[in-house]
This record gives structure tokens, C-alpha cells and sequence, in this order.
């Protein structure tokens, strides 16, 4: 079964603090965080086949606020919701006052916004987690919080280095997709995931769940 991609996404709105963001009570959320120059804008985008969705920037950092898309419900019956992309972290460029504002606002959210099914982590697959991806996760695990990894810029990787990048995210522990913006590999394999957390228990599809994420990945790294 394909993946129906987001369509008919409008731009909702951008907010400075997590009080001023739309009420979600009723709707879901799948919120993505990752670095700046990690791909994030291009995966909305793509994930939504839409050109430029999140207005990524050539210069990196630029988004500081709290950006909401409306998705509307699916052909297949899933739920309408909300995609929010929030503001990328670790750019060298900004001040430190800059960045510690960055992830405060991103704590606040995800500490006071209610109803985020997927928290979808972005990150370069030819990085390792630093210090803020570790701290990310420790919180999700914290407060059991659904999340992702989404790995990005796969088609950038050789043979030896994504066998390399496939043990280590084997052993991190966390579940994770290898993506590619430029070739759309894996962005379906995401697509899944993220439709099957917004979808009641009966209505999940099959072959989308956590442990089946890397499978494509393994294939891939041995050929």
C-alpha cells in the first residue's frame, strides 16, 4: 500500500510562545525539530509535495518561530491535522542568548502543547546525535513521548558509510528512517509512521510500524 502524502496543506500560522498557539485539543499534531541545515523545511515539503511548504531559507536558522500547516482529512478517512514545524537549533551563527531563547520556546512547546503524536526529529544522516538530540530524546523517553528520527540526506552517503550509519542507529535505540529530499527515498516509509499515530487502533495499516522502519535501510547499506 502506497503512502497518501499531506494534501490540500494550508499555512496556519507562526507564533512566538506556545500560549499563543492554536488550541490542538481536538486535533493532532505532528511537530518536527531538528538543526538548522538538517533538511527539516525540505521534509515538510516533501512529505507534503509541495514546493518550498516551510519557506526554507538559504540562510540557515532563520525560522524562530512556532510555524503551523493545516492538513485536511485523508481520502482514506484519517483524521485532519496539524503539521508545525518548529524553529531549528544549533546554528553556529546565531548568539548563545539566541540559541538558549531557540530552546526554550521548543521546551515550552513540547512541555505545554497538548496532543503531539509524532515528534519527528530531523537530523543529517552523516551526523552523529549531539548534545541536543540526546537531551530530545532523553525527554521524549521522559515523558513517553512518540517520536522519530528522520535521517536525512541518505542519497549523500556510500555504500561503507551508510553501512556505518545503519549500525550505529541500530544500536542508538531509538526508531529511525533514512530519507533522501532529492530522490523521495524513504519519505513514504515516514509518511506511514506518521499517518498510523494519528489514526484510531482499527485503522491502522499494516507493514508501518516501528520496527519495520529500517528494513529498506538494511537493503540498501548491503547492496
Amino acid at each position: 500500500m502506497r503512502a497518501e502524502y499531506f494534501t490540500g496543506v494550508t499555512y496556519k500560522g507562526s507564533y512566538a510562545h506556545a500560549d499563543d498557539c492554536p488550541s490542538s485539543a481536538a486535533i493532532p499534531i505532528l511537530a518536527f525539530t531538528g538543526r538548522s541545515n538538517s533538511g527539516k523545511s525540505s521534509l515538510l515539503s516533501s512529505l507534503c509535495r509541495h514546493a518550498n511548504l516551510a519557506r526554507s531559507s538559504k540562510k540557515a536558522g532563520k525560522t524562530r518561530t512556532l510555524n503551523y500547516f493545516s492538513v485536511p482529512p485523508s481520502s482514506s478517512g484519517g483524521p485532519g491535522l496539524y503539521l508545525v514545524d518548529l524553529p531549528g537549533y544549533g546554528y553556529a551563527a546565531l548568539s548563545l542568548k539566541e540559541r538558549d531563547q531557540i530552546r526554550q520556546m521548543v521546551d515550552e512547546y513540547l512541555a505545554n502543547v497538548k496532543n503531539v503524536k509524532l515528534l519527528i526529529i530531523v537530523l543529517d544522516s552523516r551526523r552523529e546525535p549531539g548534545p541536543e538530540e540526546n537531551s530530545i530524546r532523553a525527554w521524549c523517553d521522559l515523558h513517553a513521548q512518540p517520536h522519530v528520527f528522520a535521517l536525512t540526506k541518505w542519497d549523500k552517503l556510500g555504500n561503507k558509510e551508510r553501512s556505518a550509519a545503519l549500525k550505529f542507529w541500530n544500536a542508538w535505540g531509538s526508531p529511525f528512517v533514512f530519507v533522501s529530499n532529492q530522490t523521495g527515498y524513504g519519505v513514504e516509509k515516514l509518511l506511514h509512521m506518521a499517518r498510523n499515530t494519528v489514526r484510531r487502533p482499527d485503522e491502522i495499516l499494516p507493514d508501518v510500524n516501528a520496527s519495520t522502519v529500517d528494513d529498506a535501510s538494511t537493503q540498501d547499506a548491503r547492496s
